[in-house]
């Protein structure tokens, strides 16, 4: 074996050492590129600008609908209830047979009753007959004038009878009328108080309640403390008509509109001492029963007419111990922030009062993501 080919130990060592300096000084520059400052990166934020719409100037007030017709109905003749005629929670028509109660003994009634008029006005005809035949007598002086009286008498207590017979089939069939029980007014009917077979009487509970849906009222509490002003704009007739420029709109617990508009046609006539509030009347269509009665609403009421007015999604605006303030976004990009006084909401968005104009850039979403002073890259997207 060539001896020029065998590697000597202190060669080796040699290697070695080179090959850990390599390793070494690739690692030191690997630290080095880690410990350079990087740049932050941009983050990007949905921007809308800021434009102005048609508003009406609204207040809002919880309010709770209620029916404007609420019926119970109850027996109004003792007996077993026969047949319920109905589904429970469904819309009924007026006239449309609700309950039945046994019939045969009001229709027995009627016949009885029917026989005694029949009879009373047998018995009259009879007592005019022999008032003719007494009268003819005592015209000869045949008898006494108090045989005449009498006979008198006699004809007019049997026409009175007819009459008191007459009432008694009267009340006969009315009772009879009340063995059907009809709904007075068009709504929809709840649950039935009573199954078929139980004995009912006018000291039963309701048989059943209906409440009318179309349209339907809500009722609110307006305190007394509000502006003259409102108050005044807020009385219903004017000249003896109805002041139409009270626009009362509704808004559901989560947060859609209801697409009717109402009136308002009652104002309590004094203020409740204890509440010190007046309560308020407006109604509303409700051709799909949407609304039913005891539905807590919110309650806008628009006042007068609209007008310009600069508006801000709520999502933009942010709170601190100096008030309101949004961040908005320069021709440069860089975000900072702006004090702004704030109205009243207008559905999802706020009226601004002060401190923005028309065509400014504001965040309304990714605002977290932001510091003031830093840049950021607006996604320009129109808010609700």
């Amino acid at each position: 074996m060539n001896g020029s080919n065998i590697i000597k130990p202190g060669n080796i060592f040699f290697l070695l050492a080179l090959a850990l300096s390599l390793l070494l000084s690739l690692s030191a520059c690997d630290k080095s590129e880690d410990t350079k400052p990087q740049k932050p990166a941009v983050q990007s934020v949905t921007v809308t600008t800021v434009k102005s719409i048609n508003v009406a100037e609204t207040v809002e007030r919880v309010a709770q609908t209620k029916a404007t017709e609420e019926i119970e109905l109850v027996a109004r003749v003792e007996g077993y209830l026969l047949e319920q005629k109905f589904i429970e929670g469904s819309d009924v028509n007026k006239g449309d047979l609700l309950f039945v109660i046994e019939k045969a003994p009001y229709e027995a009634e009627v016949q009885r009753t029917s026989a005694e008029v029949e009879k009373a006005k047998a018995n009259h005809t009879k007592t005019q007959l022999d008032l003719d035949r007494i009268q003819i007598l005592r015209n000869k002086n045949t008898i006494s004038q108090a045989e005449l009286d009498k006979a008198l008498a006699e004809e007019k207590m049997a026409a009175a009878d007819i009459l008191m017979q007459k009432a008694n089939l009267r009340k006969a069939r009315i009772d009879l009328s009340y063995t059907e029980i009809r709904s007075p007014i068009n709504g929809r009917i709840g649950r039935s108080g009573f199954s078929e077979g139980d004995l009912v009487n006018r000291q039963s509970a309701p048989l059943a309640t209906i409440v009318s849906l179309d349209p339907i009222s809500v009722y609110w509490e307006v305190s007394e403390g509000i502006p003259l002003a409102y108050r005044k704009r807020m009385q219903i007739m004017v000249d003896g008509k109805l002041n139409m420029k009270v626009i009362p709109r509704l808004r559901f617990a989560d947060g859609s509109i209801y697409d009717q508009e109402g009136t308002v046609d009652f104002i309590d006539n004094r203020v409740n001492p204890e509440t010190g509030t007046q309560r308020v009347r407006a109604v509303f269509p409700n051709p799909d029963k949407i609304l039913v009665p005891g539905q807590y609403v919110t309650i806008i009421i628009q006042i007068g007419e609209s007008e310009e007015r600069l508006v801000i999604p709520q999502s933009a605006v942010q709170a601190n111990q100096s008030g309101y303030f949004l961040l908005v976004v320069d021709d440069n990009n860089v975000a900072a922030i702006k004090p702004v006084k704030l109205g009243d909401r207008h559905g999802v968005n706020w009226i601004v009062e002060e401190g923005l104009n028309e065509g400014e850039t504001i965040i309304y979403q990714g605002i977290q993501k932001v510091r003031p002073g830093s840049v950021v890259n607006p996604v320009l997207k129109d808010s609700p």
